[in-house]
């Protein structure tokens, strides 16, 4: 009689446990596909600005967005003489300075202090090289206030 109570008990354990794990891997797996899980803490990211653009070809560092501002001369904008080029990159953990979150918000900051100027700002949204949902959202989104800035 006790045997078998032992084991029943051990059965609606295992039965839990097995449970739980099957919602802890379901619940992950709808992490990862909506871009919601935790930042991967091999990812990080640097803001370079023009004189730091030789170290952008480190296959290591990876370009997600790019700003250019722009000289304004008489309601022409003069390309070949740009006040600042500044790219956002994602790059391994250890050799960068911020994450997501921070990198997203130190952008916007940039992006407001040079509307302020009232030069002319040019973007480059690199897409295809996000390697998340959240990447390819903020990248968007940093896109969309320099459209609004300048439209």
């Amino acid at each position: 009689m006790m045997n078998s109570i032992l084991v029943i008990l051990l059965v609606l354990i295992l039965s839990a446990a097995g449970f739980l794990a099957y919602q802890n891997s379901k619940l992950v797996s709808n992490q990862r596909r909506s871009g919601t899980l935790l930042h991967n803490p091999s990812l990080m990211y640097s803001i370079f600005d023009q004189s730091c653009a030789a170290s952008v070809e480190d296959p290591d560092v990876i370009p997600l967005f790019q700003y250019t501002v722009s000289v304004e001369s008489s309601g022409q904008v003069v390309m070949n003489q740009p006040l600042a080029k500044i790219i956002l990159c994602r790059v391994r953990a250890g050799r960068g300075d911020l994450v997501l979150a921070d990198v997203e918000r130190s952008m916007l900051d940039h992006i407001q202090m040079a509307a302020l100027s009232d030069a002319f700002i040019e973007c480059r949204a690199y897409l295809h090289r996000a390697a998340s949902h959240a990447e390819k959202e903020m990248i968007l989104n940093l896109e969309d206030v320099v459209k609004l800035q300048y439209t």
